[in-house]
């Protein structure tokens, strides 16, 4: 039984997400724990976990959401709201119910027009040591059949970090695409090629294919998207957050459009 963690705000954003995860997950036997964070004043954190009639009715409502369009019987749900700062209680629903994934929307009701990713998300993304995904609004689901994983190899890779794309990869047969990200022509170095050599073996027999990619030879990121426009999901690393946002900004600032139709994984090791 897989469990999945869905932090939510009860916008559309957040609904999507649960309706993505139930629909990618549609042949695995799930429970997925629906989470409403309050935020608290520092004298209130963890204080609470009632669960008010006006919050209770937005439960029913998304339970109700869920139950019409569930295709598997081994979805089940769990709802709870604390009150709470929102990364003390993602960790301690992590720790408790060992979530094996986070699966949330890219931003909330509260967010700007225009933001990529939200700040909840953002800092759950980077300050929670558990894999997540991230769902935009315009996300819609389809079969998962290329999968861009960029990557400077600045960090060493292990099993346990690399385990959750191996079980999506799996689960959806994808393929993994490894775009290397170098700053100049005197990259790579042995250490380097020593992490390719280790994420590569980490997929075999199925080797990814590589693309190269010099920072002081192409001017705007954005091309690299119009080269992987099928590309369905992006994965990258916590550690690697420049790479983030290198990815999310092209030079002029603008962000790129076509993030916002893909699912973003962000893995922890």
């Amino acid at each position: 039984m897989m469990n999945i963690l869905l932090p939510t705000d009860f916008s559309e954003n957040s609904k999507n997400a649960a309706a993505y995860a139930m629909e990618f997950f549609r042949e695995v036997p799930c429970t997925l724990h629906l989470l409403h964070v309050i935020p608290a004043h520092a004298e209130k954190a963890g204080s609470g976990s009632a669960i008010s009639q006006e919050i209770q009715e937005k439960f029913d409502k998304l339970l109700e959401h869920l139950e019409v369009i569930k295709t598997n019987q081994n979805h089940h749900f769990t709802i709870s709201c604390k009150t709470n700062y929102l990364i003390e209680a993602v960790r301690q629903q992590v720790m408790e119910k060992n979530i094996d994934l986070i699966l949330m929307g890219t931003k909330g009701s509260t967010n700007k027009e225009g933001v990529v990713i939200g700040k909840n998300t953002s800092d759950v993304m980077m300050k929670v040591k558990c894999p997540v995904l991230a769902i935009s609004a315009n996300a819609i689901y389809k079969e998962h059949k290329e999968i861009l994983f960029p990557t400077d190899y600045k960090i060493q890779y292990n099993d346990k970090m690399l385990g959750t794309l191996r079980n999506l990869t799996s689960l959806s047969k994808a393929s993994v695409k490894i775009l290397e990200l170098f700053n100049s022509e005197k990259e790579p170095s042995e250490e380097q090629i020593a992490n390719r050599l280790f994420l590569q073996n980490c997929f075999s027999p199925k080797t990814p294919s590589l693309q190269t990619y010099y920072a002081t030879k192409v001017p705007d990121t954005a091309r690299l998207f119009v080269a992987n426009k099928n590309v369905d999901m992006i994965v990258m690393v916590a550690k690697n957050l420049n790479i983030c946002q290198k990815l999310l900004k092209n030079r002029q600032n603008n962000q790129i459009p076509f993030i916002n139709q893909l699912p973003l994984l962000v893995l922890h090791g």
